[in-house]
């Protein structure tokens, strides 16, 4: 017991040198190579052809990026057990991993026309096909964000009450659980041509697909979670006098909550390959209408641009969830490595 109490301490005395050499190596590393990339774009000329843009903004955003770079390490060197230093420690890989991706970006593209237009573009084209179309880029996540929160919304409040009652109720189990076996596993975006005839508006339709994307693995997950219930806390709370709605609010959603925020999370990706085919299909704005549409132009840096957007705007999403779930499962931390 001694030995591992004493282990604590000697891990978090070691952990300071340890950072410190890390901040050492990856960040002068990270600085040489975005102050690279900023030399690349300002002193190696453009190749004869190539697609170019006017590169002030490009540099100006790496110039920034690069000072507050070097302020964030020059604090963490000044304070290595600060929290600023653990995060910085946790990123400088990636600051460095990114900075060589954009030095070989820049000399592929502009700078050697290796990777020719136009299917590919530096980064100041990109920026200003960004800087071009970026009120139409904000419809369209709108437009997307709408449609995707209120489809998957629905779909995860249905797919809780589903998988509940069948977790809850033997007779639910016994008439539903096919139907989810059955209807399930059939992809949402099949399902478009029947949504489109069946709901009266092509709007509906679309946030119908995204529900349905949701709504498959949220009562799958709730299903599993109300069931793996453990019978003795339902059985000594009824002993003690707990009505039907005790067990719900208090023993059976709190015990079948990770799993249900696992349903979430599986949901999450099958509800957004769902907005993405019914903006393809039968919306006439978003994120994926907008890629396709100026993919049909041929303006590759502009689809390069939606696809981004399209990324960030995922990431976003997932970022939520998981503070989200760190918000509801809090007195999981010393319990589940996540």
């Amino acid at each position: 017991m001694s030995a591992a109490v004493d282990a604590g301490p000697a891990r978090a005395g070691t952990a300071g040198p340890r950072r410190e050499r890390a901040l050492r190596v990856w960040g002068p590393t990270a600085v040489s190579l975005w102050a690279a990339h900023l030399a690349v774009v300002l002193l190696v000329p453009d190749a004869a052809g190539a697609r170019t843009a006017p590169a002030a903004p490009l540099v100006g955003a790496v110039a920034l990026l690069l000072a507050g770079l070097v302020v964030w390490l020059a604090a963490a060197l000044a304070r290595p057990a600060s929290s600023a230093a653990r995060a910085l420690v946790r990123r400088l890989p990636w600051f460095a991993l990114c900075g060589a991706w954009f030095i070989v970006w820049q000399l592929t593209t502009v700078k050697t026309n290796l990777l020719r237009p136009p299917y590919f573009a530096a980064p100041e084209v990109l920026i200003a096909a960004l800087v071009e179309d970026w009120g139409l880029l904000l419809k369209c996540l709108a437009s997307s964000g709408l449609l995707f929160l209120t489809g998957y919304a629905i779909g995860s409040a249905t797919g809780f009450l589903t998988g509940f009652y069948m977790g809850w109720s033997r007779r639910g189990d016994y008439w539903l659980h096919p139907v989810l076996q059955t209807v399930g596993p059939v992809p949402a975006a099949a399902l478009l041509p029947l949504a489109v005839l069946v709901v009266p508006t092509t709007y509906l339709s679309a946030a119908s697909i995204v529900a349905f994307g949701a709504w498959f693995p949220m009562a799958t997950m709730t299903r599993a979670g109300v069931r793996a219930v453990p019978r003795s806390f339902i059985d000594v709370a009824r002993t003690l006098g707990a009505d039907e709605s005790f067990l719900v609010r208090r023993i059976a959603i709190p015990s079948a909550l990770p799993d249900m925020l696992t349903g979430l999370f599986t949901g999450l990706g099958t509800s957004l390959a769902a907005l993405m085919t019914a903006e393809l299909v039968g919306v006439d704005q978003g994120l994926a209408w907008y890629i396709n549409w100026v993919k049909g132009w041929a303006d590759y840096p502009k689809m390069y641009v939606g696809l981004t957007v399209l990324v960030l705007f995922c990431r976003a999403l997932m970022l939520l969830l998981f503070k989200i779930r760190s918000s509801l499962l809090a007195w999981q931390r010393d319990l589940v490595r996540w």
